[in-house]
């Protein structure tokens, strides 16, 4: 098995102990495949052999800025957070009655106080 579907499989077992399966993700595809609004990716870029981490907003455009990594266990615990913080932006969307960026159980039942 390459090393980059080694690398893929632990990132997916890591999104299903933590239960975060409902979020969109995007584990070392293309830049150009799969993309959807409001998702989070991780890929590797053969000509720089760098980890990129970064989400992308309405109409799949890059969100923020694209941050890249030579070392795979800083790629993966940034691009991590950034699902953890994902899921407390639109928590907190949520709890504000505000529209979240996409319908997921792990916001969907938050309520204002």
């Amino acid at each position: 098995m390459k090393s980059l579907e080694k690398k893929a499989m632990k990132i997916n077992q890591k999104i299903k102990e933590l239960g975060f399966e409902s979020l969109r993700v995007s584990v070392f595809n293309a830049p150009d495949q799969k993309r959807v609004e409001y998702q989070t990716r991780i890929e590797f870029d053969e000509a720089s052999q760098k980890y990129q981490v970064y989400s992308l907003a309405d109409r799949a455009s890059i969100m923020g800025r694209v941050k890249e990594f030579s070392d795979f266990e800083n790629a993966q615990n940034d691009f991590l957070k950034k699902l953890r913080l994902t899921i407390e932006y639109n928590k907190l969307r949520v709890s504000r009655n505000e529209p979240p960026e996409y319908p997921c159980p792990l916001w969907d039942n938050e309520k204002a106080e």
